[in-house]
């Protein structure tokens, strides 16, 4: 069923329609779409879903399988397979997405995990240019007051190594300015092959 390209969208489909009914199928649901993705994978040494996050349908499917699953499930997620990855999913240009859907409806907990974690080395996804991932923890930051202390501490050292960073040097131009510019010699009105031609006095 995850196989044809179509797939990701129906199941996001019923994914959402469960969640908005309240149906006690939701949760069972996303167990059983969590454990297809986590079935083995030819990469032995890393966990099957950690590999569909880097999957663009796959992660979809996941993003949405975050978004309607219960705090238990979510928490089981993280700490099952993407703790101790972080660095690398939010660095990867698609796998980035899912962190920060999981940043925006983690418990406390695997929040303050995330932050543990990830904390040393925000500057690496803003190198890579996936600053959502620094708004997905400001966001979740903001619903627990009680780690805004030590988020805070981070991001002001991710901004102080961007403002002390060393800049780089400007272009050399090959043709300096102070460098004096050749001069092209006047060239004589009249050269000495060339007559003179005067006109003879009136009489």
């Amino acid at each position: 069923l995850l196989t044809p390209p179509c797939a990701s969208l129906c199941l996001q489909g019923a994914l959402s329609a469960l969640h908005r009914s309240q149906s006690p199928s939701c949760a069972r649901f996303c167990r059983a779409l969590i454990g297809c993705l986590s079935q083995d994978s030819p990469a032995h040494d890393q966990s099957p879903l950690l590999m569909s996050l880097h999957d663009p349908a796959r992660s979809r499917l996941l993003e949405a399988a975050m978004t309607v699953m219960d705090p238990p499930g979510l928490r089981e997620l993280f700490r099952g397979h993407l703790r101790g990855h972080l660095r690398g999913v939010a660095s990867h240009r698609v796998a980035n997405h899912g962190l920060q859907r999981l940043l925006d409806h983690a418990p406390e907990d695997v929040v303050s995990e995330v932050l543990s974690e990830l904390g040393p080395a925000l500057g690496e996804p803003l190198a890579r240019g996936h600053p959502g991932v620094v708004t997905a923890l400001l966001r979740a930051l903001r619903r627990w007051p009680r780690l805004q202390g030590e988020g805070l501490r981070w991001l002001f050292q991710v901004g102080h190594a961007l403002f002390c960073a060393k800049p780089r040097p400007l272009p050399v131009c090959p043709h300096p300015l102070s460098a004096p510019f050749p001069v092209a010699k006047p060239r004589p009105l009249f050269s000495q092959a060339t007559p003179v031609l005067c006109s003879s006095p009136q009489i």
